[in-house]
């Protein structure tokens, strides 16, 4: 879930889904408003229909006929919903059941503190909604509780507020699930892209969403563009099978030709000589040509389908058993030292053996008599770190990540051994398990860092 949220279609579902709560908040806001506007309106439009009932009342059969009639509200009395008072030109009460109301004006709003009554009034009434008409010297006021009024207005309110909380909770679920199925969506086309990166040109990401929406678009898009990546490596795969078939033989017939050569009898010395430097070369050709071919079929994923659960414990200790007399004989020092003894990534035992070799080899290839090289392996909470490091004349800051282009070397004179190629291959079988490669300063010296991630030690 924690993934989930911090995705790109979680982020926008909730945006969306907060967009529409503001929006359903001012719908909802705006209904009250003119819902409140009209219940009020309602209100006084009858207090007066009320009071123009009266007047004419007064016009046509007196006084005494107006104070009949208001004779009907007094049994009433029911929250205190409707008050009434009749006052004479002097402001005697004539009729009514209240004694007095204190107001500024005719018609509107009091408290319910402003009407004198001889009994209490209900707790509940906050206010009083009046209309006042006169009816020739007296003038007749009729008010009507607001505590229906504020009834309904808490209802509706109440009403408003449960129907918000139960759209934003719709829109929530809906923009979850709706992020969910995306997610799943993306998370298809990053594995699928994610084994295409391992080589497995095969994979397709599946079409789905019949309205043929963006992501259905570009998964076809996608599809496309793999089998189009297919069809290239696969016609450089026939080219470098040509190129192996064509060119192996050749130079292995031309080692052996040489070889023979060498050892003619009769021949003069420098014959010999040069025809031992011929086979020399004949062998640093074939060399680099396997080296080639080995780099680009880990480049293709090819051996990725090999993976299974491999210790690297166990290698080091067959590394340090092969280079450690080789290290004696140079008069360098070969020690390493296992702390995590359990610690097992899925790969390939004989890809991880070369690389491991490969950073050995180059390191006593380039560090001086009386080097100490030194290789770790440790358990890290994100992964596993395999460090090959030593305190000879390092590499410069600038040249790190350049060493790793093939053929590159920082001697230009190319006296020493080797072709160029050995940290090429290192990065491509830790690209290939999903690892890094860093060259850092071990002061002085070289420290190569190889971090195997958590996810990949599973092989997930």
């Amino acid at each position: 879930m924690a993934r989930f949220l911090r995705s790109t279609s979680a982020r926008l579902s909730l945006r969306f889904a907060g967009l529409y709560a503001i929006i359903t908040a001012l719908v909802f806001g705006l209904s009250y408003h003119f819902a409140d506007r009209e219940i009020s309106g309602w209100v006084a439009d009858q207090l007066a229909e009320e009071a123009a009932g009266f007047s004419s009342l007064y016009d046509n059969e007196g006084l005494d006929a107006v104070r009949a009639q208001l004779g009907g509200f007094a049994g009433f009395n029911f929250e205190d919903y409707r008050i009434y008072l009749l006052e004479d030109a002097d402001g005697r009460v004539l009729a009514g059941n209240v004694e007095a109301i204190d107001r500024q004006a005719s018609s509107g709003y009091v408290t319910a503190t402003a009407v004198q009554a001889q009994t209490p009034r209900y707790e509940d009434v906050m206010g009083y909604v009046l209309h006042s008409v006169q009816l020739g010297p007296n003038r007749l006021t009729l008010g009507t509780s607001t505590y229906f009024l504020e009834e309904l207005q808490e209802v509706l309110g109440r009403g408003l507020v449960a129907g918000f909380v139960l759209l934003l909770l719709a829109g929530l679920v809906a923009g979850i699930v709706v992020g969910r199925r995306t997610e799943r969506r993306l998370n298809r086309i990053s594995a699928t892209l994610k084994s295409v990166a391992l080589g497995q040109l095969d994979r397709r990401v599946p079409v789905t969403g019949g309205d043929g929406d963006d992501l259905a678009r570009m998964a076809a898009e996608i599809n496309r563009t793999i089998a189009r990546l297919q069809q290239m490596v696969e016609s450089q795969k026939q080219i470098s099978a040509d190129i192996a078939h064509d060119l192996r033989t050749p130079m292995q017939r031309l080692r052996q030709r040489l070889d023979v050569l060498r050892h003619a009898p009769d021949l003069p010395p420098q014959i010999t000589q040069d025809a031992e430097q011929a086979v020399e070369i004949a062998d640093d050709l074939i060399e680099t040509f396997h080296a080639l071919l080995r780099i680009a079929q880990i480049e293709a994923g090819q051996r990725s389908v090999r993976f299974a659960a491999t210790p690297l414990a166990p290698i080091l200790a067959r590394i340090e058993d092969a280079y450690g007399p080789v290290a004696e004989e140079n008069g360098q020092t070969l020690v390493f030292d296992i702390e995590d003894p359990g610690a097992t990534v899925q790969g390939d035992q004989q890809l991880l053996t070369q690389m491991v070799a490969n950073l050995i080899e180059n390191a006593l290839r380039h560090t001086p008599a009386a080097t100490r090289i030194e290789g770790t392996l440790t358990g890290a909470d994100d992964g596993v770190l395999l460090r090959i490091s030593d305190n000879g004349p390092g590499i410069p800051a600038a040249e790190r990540d350049k060493v790793f282009r093939r053929f590159y070397r920082l001697e230009k004179s190319r006296t020493t051994p080797g072709n160029g190629l050995g940290l090429s291959m290192v990065r491509a079988i830790a690209e290939l398990h999903e690892a890094t490669v860093v060259l850092g300063d071990n002061r002085p010296g070289l420290c190569v860092t190889v971090r195997f991630r958590r996810d990949a030690l599973s092989g997930g």
